[in-house]
């Protein structure tokens, strides 16, 4: 069973990635409020949402976990913009869809060996 403080630790990492080359990209400054919006909802939906639908349960990518993912995103992307007070179907939310569950199936595709030559890290 794979080490669920690793898969969650290495998830935030992909899901903290992606925020920060967005506001790299896309802001002059950074500050807490960019920083909460960009990548807080994607981080809370991702550890309750996606520990209650069984994300953590194995680490290997599969199409149980895009369809947990697409939850997670979607609900994030629900609750970004509802508490920051942003549109909710622009570009941001397909890019920020993708995004995140790129970086984050790359990650595990790594972890789990899936990728040849890859070590598994973290064990």
């Amino acid at each position: 069973m794979a080490d669920k403080r690793v898969l969650i630790a290495g998830d935030l990492a992909a899901m903290l990635l992606f925020a920060f080359v967005g506001i790299a990209s896309h802001e002059k400054d950074i500050s807490l409020t960019i920083f909460a919006r960009s990548f807080f909802p994607f981080a809370v939906a991702w550890v309750t949402l996606g520990a209650a639908l069984g994300a953590f349960r194995a680490e290997q990518p599969s199409l149980r976990l895009l369809v947990i993912y697409l939850v997670c995103g979607v609900t994030a992307l629900l609750a970004r913009s509802v508490i920051f007070d942003r549109e909710l179907l622009n570009a941001f939310f397909v890019i920020a869809l993708v995004g995140n569950g790129l970086l984050l199936f790359a990650w595990r595709w790594v972890r789990s060996g899936f990728l040849p030559g890859a070590e598994r890290l973290g064990a």
